[in-house]
């Protein structure tokens, strides 16, 4: 629900891996043309909202906004006054979309006010696009509850149609199988879309062997690359004399009031250099390459060397935030939910049958690399003196309470308890890169499967790496520029 922007630096890295056209010139139009931002009021500015309009858009279909009313506004505050506390150099902003420098802002949501009902609604791709009246015509039919088995092609590989099955029935024997005229598009989400693709019989031989898929177009990279982002959160109990503060807790949960982006300078102000310098070593960067070959989670060397050596660059260079941390409040807690933003570390996800209902082997290897393991250790070490900050010591009960990690934790300690702890963000990507074949890729800049006629996919598999923002505003700029490269070849063949 969380609505920001990612940085321009961070989009024109698509096009250096091999994607002409694919950079912030040309996807920030989308993000602005998608939205329609509502301003927020006196009274919710008052309350802690910010808005700057030069990074917003206001004729869109999919509505932003803050809270009507703004949610916990004590908390809030003393939040923006105790970040910089816990992340020094770290900016309060207006506008989390504003990305001219490292930022910390209450944050927007897709939901409007539905001043008849009195609630927020939320704004989602359905609501907006799909439910709307000027989308109801006879060529769309909306099939829910149902499975696709795979893709199915004709001569020269060209994708004819698609097989599917009843969802509730479990089984693939009932199956039916719809025919496309002109191309078939995969949308099915990064941990969906390569289950498919391989099995169609698209992927990596062995895989596809081991499951008894026949291959039909040799392409290793499906279901390589696999990358979330690893969370996790530390926290403190909050005196019974404020329990009831409904300015600071309302009794239900506080979803992302703050979200704060810190670079390497805000989480080690004495020791980013050493850190830069050691990340980008040419040695270092081989080395996490054919790691990520070793264990499954990349073609090759020179193409993970490729991505891992973007992500890198964006960190040391351009200075890209590395952590978000997102200040929230519960009943009788204060907590810092956070997660590493651009993680080195890589996984895979491969079909373990030709049964489309067999849940796929996902292994995410979560901070198996050691900057994201550094990462994790010292953001949740800042993340706690949050609770001993002039600004919320005074509320505090127990500013220590995990036993796992007490008040002299070692890295070890937190390590340990993070890993123990940590659940993915929901941020998956990668696993149908959009790269160069050679390197590993399952789609070409204009989205479409190698080695295939007339198959694209288009979601958050395509990204190469991660984004510093939340994803929808990247994933809708990603699915109209596709639209537009759709109707593009479209033109071209009449």
């Amino acid at each position: 629900m969380v609505w920001y922007r990612p940085t321009e630096a961070e989009l024109n890295r698509l096009e250096h891996l091999g994607n002409p056209g694919w950079n912030w010139r040309t996807l920030e139009p989308y993000m602005k043309a998608i939205e329609r931002n509502i301003p927020p009021t006196d009274e919710q500015i008052a309350q802690g909202a910010g808005l700057d309009p030069a990074v917003h858009g206001s004729h869109g279909v999919v509505n932003t906004s803050f809270p009507t009313p703004m949610r916990n506004p004590r908390a809030v505050r003393l939040y923006k006054e105790a970040l910089p506390h816990a992340f020094p150099g770290l900016s309060i902003s207006n506008d989390l979309s504003n990305r001219s420098s490292v930022v910390s802002a209450s944050t927007s949501w897709t939901i409007w006010y539905d001043a008849a009902t009195g609630l927020m609604k939320r704004s989602s791709a359905a609501d907006a696009l799909l439910w709307a009246p000027s989308q109801h015509r006879s060529s769309l039919t909306v099939l829910s509850n149902h499975t696709v088995d795979r893709i199915s092609f004709g001569q020269g590989l060209k994708a004819n149609g698609v097989r599917f099955s009843p969802t509730l029935s479990r089984s693939a024997e009932q199956q039916f199988h719809v025919k496309a005229v002109r191309s078939v598009i995969l949308a099915a989400g990064t941990l969906a879309t390569a289950p498919i693709l391989e099995r169609s019989g698209v992927g990596k031989a062995s895989v596809l062997s081991a499951a008894k898929v026949k291959q039909v177009v040799d392409l290793p990279g499906v279901g390589a690359n696999l990358n979330d982002q690893p969370g996790a959160a530390t926290s403190a109990l909050v005196k019974k004399e404020y329990r009831n503060d409904t300015s600071l807790i309302d009794g239900s949960t506080l979803f992302a009031p703050e979200i704060s982006l810190a670079n390497i300078e805000n989480i080690w102000p004495a020791g980013s250099s050493a850190i830069s310098q050691t990340l980008a070593s040419p040695a270092s960067l081989l080395s996490r390459a054919a790691s990520l070959v070793e264990a499954g989670a990349a073609v090759n060397v020179e193409g993970a060397a490729m991505i891992l050596n973007s992500t890198i660059q964006l960190i040391v260079q351009s200075r890209q935030p590395v952590a978000e941390v997102i200040a929230e409040s519960y009943p009788s807690i204060l907590s810092a939910p956070f997660w590493p933003l651009m993680p080195l570390s890589r996984g895979h996800i491969h079909i373990s049958s030709a049964n489309p209902f067999d849940f796929p082997v996902i292994v995410p290897r979560f901070l198996t690399d050691i900057f994201d393991q550094q990462v994790a250790v010292t953001v949740a070490r800042r993340s706690r003196d949050l609770w001993t900050s002039p600004s919320l010591a005074r509320l505090i009960a127990d500013a220590y309470h995990d036993p796992r990690i007490g008040s002299n934790g070692t890295d070890a300690d937190y390590l340990a308890w993070f890993q123990g702890k940590a659940g993915g963000a929901g941020h998956w990507i990668g696993a149908t890169a959009m790269l160069p074949r050679e390197l590993g890729g399952v789609v070409d800049p204009r989205l479409r499967v190698y080695g295939t006629k007339s198959l694209r996919v288009v979601d958050a598999g395509v990204l190469p790496f991660q984004v510093t923002s939340h994803m929808m505003s990247t994933l809708y700029a990603v699915a109209q520029r596709a639209a537009d490269l759709i109707l593009q070849d479209c033109e071209e063949s009449l």
